[in-house]
């Protein structure tokens, strides 16, 4: 018999049909995989909350303890008159070479709150291996920490190794310092396994406001001006002052170029807080390998003619005025390997002739 034919209308149909299912899964399965890829976004979105979740839990229990142990602990001092006059404090860190084993880049060390110059309340924050901003490999970081108000003038230290003064307002809950301190393994005592840091309190001026009164009470430390004049008069005459650098060597090793070393501050011709600073592999504006730079620095108005020497090279005299706390000297000075002695160490320092002034200044 004859197959029988379906009409061409009823074919076209059953063939819409069929695309129509196809067209209906294939839509269907890029429904399931956006679902499934929505799925997995929301997943890792609750991965990722739940994990700023604790980060957020251990940052808050940490301040809780900072909080409860500043809170319990008593501040070390010998109460406010006696402290008012203690202006070096001193810290030994003991088993210290367990604490380089165990403490990373960026974990800091938290010296018991103390009592000085009048203040209560201070801190010193020791990074043994830097922190996160520290750039130099092998350099510690050292950070002071003071009640809100405070206005400063103090000289951090690690073991020999000294910075220049730093004068910093404290208007929160924050540490001033520096990131790349120094090399911390020469500052280490070998024999105690000890390595020790401090803070010498220059100047310090304590605001208190009380806003309900419109009263301001503004502190500042009168007998360390009193010593700074005496000193001044005192080094009236001396007009030649020599900084001894012992084991050079080890220093031009650990300093990298950019590094340098402060000396004392000191009074000189009539000048006060005077202080030198000196770059063994160079500053960043040193050009010629091998060269060491040099500078000093004098309070703002101050006027003189200067001859600076390393070694036995000297450059001078030169007539300079300080209009700023930056320093004056040369940063291509001298081949720091040809002036360093049989000893192992290096002489820099300043001839000088203050320039008074012959105007006398008054004011109402």
């Amino acid at each position: 018999r004859p197959h029988p034919v379906a009409p061409p209308g009823v074919a076209g149909a059953a063939e819409m049909a069929v695309d129509e299912a196809a067209a209906a899964a294939a839509l269907a399965k890029k429904v399931e995989a956006l679902e499934e890829a929505l799925r997995r976004q929301e997943e890792q979105h609750r991965a990722e909350l739940q994990k700023c979740r604790d980060e957020l839990t251990d940052l808050t229990k940490l301040v809780s303890d900072l909080d409860a142990f500043a809170q319990k602990s008593t501040g070390v001092g010998r109460g406010s008159g006696a402290d008012y006059f203690t202006r070096r404090v001193e810290w030994t860190i003991t088993d210290f070479s367990r604490i380089l084993r165990e403490k990373g880049r960026g974990e800091s060390l938290w010296s018991p709150k103390f009592k000085a110059a009048g203040l209560d309340g201070l801190h010193l924050e020791f990074f043994p291996k830097g922190r996160e901003k520290t750039v130099f490999d092998g350099f510690c970081s050292l950070f002071l920490w003071c009640p809100s108000g405070t206005k400063i003038k103090y000289r951090l230290w690690v073991g020999s190794f000294l910075r220049a003064p730093d004068e910093d307002e404290y208007t929160g809950r924050i540490g001033h310092g520096h990131s790349n301190f120094c090399p911390v393994e020469p500052e280490v005592n070998s024999e105690t396994d000890s390595i020790v840091v401090g803070v010498d309190l220059l100047d310090v001026r304590m605001q208190s406001d009380f806003s309900e009164t419109g009263l301001r009470l503004i502190s500042t430390s009168l007998e360390s001006l009193v010593a700074r004049e005496v000193q001044v008069v005192q080094n009236r005459h001396v007009e030649r002052a020599t900084w001894k650098i012992p084991r050079i060597s080890e220093h031009l090793r650990q300093l990298p170029k950019g590094a340098s070393m402060w000396s004392q501050l000191f009074t000189a011709a009539g000048i006060r807080e005077i202080l030198l600073e000196f770059y063994p592999n160079g500053s960043t504006n040193t050009t010629k390998d091998g060269y060491c730079a040099f500078y000093i620095r004098c309070p703002v108005g101050v006027s003189m003619i200067v001859t600076l020497f390393v070694g036995s090279v000297k450059k001078g005299p030169i007539k300079t005025t300080f209009d700023s706390m930056t320093g004056k000297g040369l940063p291509d000075f001298c081949p720091v390997t040809a002036e360093i002695g049989a000893d192992d160490s290096i002489e820099v320092g300043i001839e000088l002739q203050n320039q008074p002034s012959k105007v006398l200044q008054l004011e109402s």
